[in-house]
């Protein structure tokens, strides 16, 4: 073997450390969220007004975005508006011999436009979409909960999926 000693592994592995940072440094990898470019985008990101529809599932994503997008407890004045529209779907996952469904998914999208609210024109658009399950049991209400659960759980992913997005589209761009 080239290497059979632990000494000789020990050097090996302590180069290949130290030469880590100089091999991700060459693939322009930077922090998204550090020093005073992770100060300007948690403004840009605080700077976003929320329109969502006016159901359930529009609120639980609306109060998300609230909480992931001012995350450092900033307020800003509103420079851009975030609109989302939302499209709910439900499909019977587990059917059992008698027909009856004891297990759905339910699949949330969201398509999203970043709007500056200076002109009204588009600058970002995208979407997401996320699966959450659920299991249907003899009790309806506990079926009921279950199913909002799953709802909450989908508007939570969904919106820490949009703030990616949009930390990825301004750290892109010049402030």
């Amino acid at each position: 073997m080239w290497c059979s000693d632990g000494a000789t592994r020990r050097r090996l592995a302590g180069l290949l450390l130290l030469g880590l940072p100089l091999l991700l440094s060459a693939c322009n990898l930077r922090p998204l969220y550090g020093g005073a470019a992770g100060a300007e985008l948690d403004a840009r990101l605080a700077a976003i007004a929320i329109e969502t529809p006016k159901t359930r599932t529009g609120w639980l994503l609306r109060e998300q975005l609230e909480r992931d997008l001012r995350a450092s407890g900033r307020r800003e004045e509103p420079r851009y508006l975030l609109r989302v529209r939302l499209e709910r779907r439900q499909r019977p996952l587990a059917i059992q011999l008698d027909d009856s469904t004891t297990r759905f998914d339910l699949t949330l999208a969201a398509f999203f436009t970043l709007l500056d609210r200076a002109d009204g024109k588009p600058v970002y658009r995208s979407s997401v979409r996320r699966i959450a399950s659920y299991n249907v049991v003899d009790a309806p209400f506990a079926t009921l909960i279950a199913e909002q659960d799953a709802e909450r759980r989908a508007a939570v992913e969904i919106s820490r999926a949009i703030r990616t997005r949009l930390a990825l589209f301004f750290a892109d761009r010049e402030p």
